[in-house]
């Protein structure tokens, strides 16, 4: 009997910054190691307003935290994060945990084609 390993392997997640630096991407599972990656190639003065989390399929407490750090920057400057279309499953955390309150959600129509 042979097991498929890519079929169980974890969805592994990222965060990227989009190439003209306007908003950070998240994709996939954000644990701890996708956050501390995000930490080491991204610097806080290059964080944008705005997070797309429309393919977060999993979020660990280090990556709420990524997004209270986040939320922190831009209320420090003035502004709010602006949080892309979470999926269902991560719209109830960030309800549950109440930090739904530190950031605005906005539709998917906000990211220029």
């Amino acid at each position: 009997m042979t097991t498929d390993v890519e079929a169980t392997a974890p969805d592994h997640g990222s965060v990227e910054l989009s190439a003209d630096g306007t908003l950070l991407v998240f994709t996939g599972e954000i644990d701890k190691d996708v956050v501390r990656q995000f930490r080491v190639t991204v610097r806080p003065a290059e964080w944008p307003a705005r997070v797309d989390v429309r393919g977060v399929t999993f979020m660990s407490s280090a990556g709420l935290e990524l997004l209270v750090h986040l939320a922190r920057k831009q209320k420090r400057a003035g502004g709010e994060l602006e949080v892309v279309e979470p999926p269902t499953s991560l719209r109830l955390l960030l309800n549950q945990t109440g930090l739904s309150r530190v950031f605005r959600s906005v539709p998917a129509s906000v990211i220029p084609a």
